[in-house]
């Protein structure tokens, strides 16, 4: 089965591209360009994975990570953060106590692939048993 990943930024370009990428690594993707609706996707969607981009119009990143964090459904959804200034938002992947990693974009594919594979094997997810 793949594992389904939420894509949350308002540039539709990258989320076009991501989806895309991701598709050709078996992953399944779900992607929302409005942060209005970011946690209403997760809900929905109940992704393995949430790439979160922190810069948005309206909520941004750390507003959304805060909420998915306070919410027993999406606590513990891992979530990689992406961000034009990752020195600047670092201290954003520790909101919740869950630490989540930052990556600067632009963002390299490969890097990205190894740390959603990663976040995936050490997700307290990964370790639920399966439900019919």
């Amino acid at each position: 089965m793949s594992k389904r990943i939420l894509i949350v930024d308002d540039n539709i370009n990258l989320t076009t591209l991501l989806s895309r990428a991701l598709g050709k690594y078996g992953y399944e993707t779900v992607v929302q360009n409005d942060s209005l609706h970011a946690i209403d996707s997760a809900r929905r969607a109940a992704p393995d994975l949430i790439l979160l981009d922190v810069m948005m119009p309206n909520l941004d990143g750390g507003d959304i990570l805060a909420i998915l964090r306070q919410d027993p459904q999406l606590r513990s959804i891992p979530v990689i953060l992406l961000t034009a200034l990752a020195r600047e938002a670092s201290g954003l992947g520790n909101l919740g106590g869950i630490q989540s990693p930052v990556l600067g974009k632009p963002i390299e594919l490969r890097s990205l692939i190894t740390e959603i594979e990663n976040q995936l094997i050490q997700s307290p997810r990964a370790r639920l048993p399966l439900q019919d």
